[in-house]
């Protein structure tokens, strides 16, 4: 089989991390956890936990990244799962180098994101949230890149990520429904801080449907993403495609 790099690009309180560790349970996939963080940290000025661990311990300048990213899948793999922040690219980055992947979307419902980012982060900004560089990706692949819905791959995930491995062109693995909890050698230095739900986890938790609450202050963000989530959840995959 030729070469695939998948390119999964989320915005943040999503199952971003979940997806890399269901790729990471297959025979013949690589996988990378969030490239850009450190040039994010650096570019923004954001203290996040960890941030200055984070900025000595990985690359920071965009460029260079983006020269690993579209090498070689490593370690005599054949498929390479890059766990891409959509929110860490800037309105100016080039994405002239993301034709070199297969690039896919994941989301998530804005109400649900921004409830839980609030409760975590002071958010400021809609950028943080990522659908915005969402929506410019999918805009530049003309619209053609394969879109995965939270939701639906927590309530069938053998049906969504079937359809999602032949979107990409390779087989999909039984493995990828679980895998062996704690830390992962492929995690960042920042999973001592954020992965705490995943390494408990051994396989996809079942979707429950929660109350969302979103602070009065917020209900302007959610106003502002829901045409983009709307316009990208129609072309979602489903567990029903054929």
């Amino acid at each position: 089989m030729d070469q695939v790099r998948i390119a999964m690009w989320s915005g943040p309180r999503n199952i971003s991390t979940t997806m890399m560790r269901s790729f990471s349970s297959r025979s013949d996939t690589f996988v990378t956890d969030e490239p850009f963080y450190a040039c994010y940290l650096q570019r923004t000025g954001l203290q996040h936990p960890g941030r200055e661990e984070v900025l000595r311990s990985y690359k920071r300048d965009y460029h260079s990244i983006i020269n690993d990213m579209t090498s070689p899948v490593p370690a005599g793999k054949t498929v390479w799962y890059q766990k891409h922040m959509a929110h860490h690219l800037e309105p100016d980055d080039s994405l002239a180098w993301t034709q070199d992947l297969m690039n896919c979307l994941l989301i998530r419902t804005p109400a649900e994101v921004i409830s839980s980012f609030s409760k975590k982060n002071e958010l400021t900004d809609v950028d943080e949230l990522g659908y915005m560089q969402q929506i410019q990706l999918y805009r530049y692949h003309n619209n053609k890149l394969p879109v995965v819905d939270a939701q639906d791959i927590l309530q069938d995930p053998n049906g969504v990520l079937s359809n999602l491995c032949t979107r990409c062109g390779i087989p999909f693995e039984e493995a990828m429904l679980s895998w062996a909890a704690g830390p992962h050698p492929a995690d960042g230095i920042w999973g001592k801080y954020w992965y705490d739900q995943l390494w408990s986890s051994t396989t996809f938790k079942p979707y429950i449907q929660k109350e969302v609450t979103v602070p009065s202050a917020l209900a302007a963000m959610v106003d502002e993403c829901m045409p983009i989530y709307e316009e990208l959840y129609q072309a979602r995959i489903t567990a029903n495609d054929p």
